[in-house]
């Protein structure tokens, strides 16, 4: 994606050290690492659902072709692409609430997460 080597790298965390200073350094990377790596996804995200409709558009091609060679006609092909366009919706449709329910940005309930223990049982008693 990017080609930056180790100098380059280098020099940004030294002029991050002065401008930032080393309390607030940490946290300014790790927020410079999660919004790139939301970038990323949604770049992959974006780039799969281009691929997806080519390959959409390519069959709807090939079968148009394949029509006119059995000698259809234009509105038997009319149909069919409508057909064709209207389950690729339903499609669509049932997919995207999957997508809803795996968002990570989406706060959850606290009963979806298991409880925290951080010490166990018997050092709880103990400090009692």
């Amino acid at each position: 994606m990017f080609d930056i080597g180790f100098s380059e790298l280098t020099l940004i965390f030294v002029i991050g050290l002065v401008v930032l200073g080393p309390e607030r350094l940490p946290k300014a990377a790790r927020t410079v690492g999660y919004w790139m790596g939301r970038a990323r996804s949604t770049f992959n995200h974006l780039r799969g659902e281009l691929e997806r409709e080519a390959l959409n558009q390519d069959m709807r091609e090939r079968m148009e072709k394949q029509m006119r060679e059995m000698g259809l006609d234009e509105d038997s092909i009319r149909e069919a692409r409508d057909n064709l366009l209207s389950e690729q919706d339903i499609a669509r449709a049932r997919r995207r609430p999957q997508a809803l329910e795996h968002d990570t940005d989406a706060p959850g309930d606290a009963a979806d997460t298991p409880p925290r223990h951080d010490a166990p049982e018997s050092e709880k008693k103990a400090d009692e």
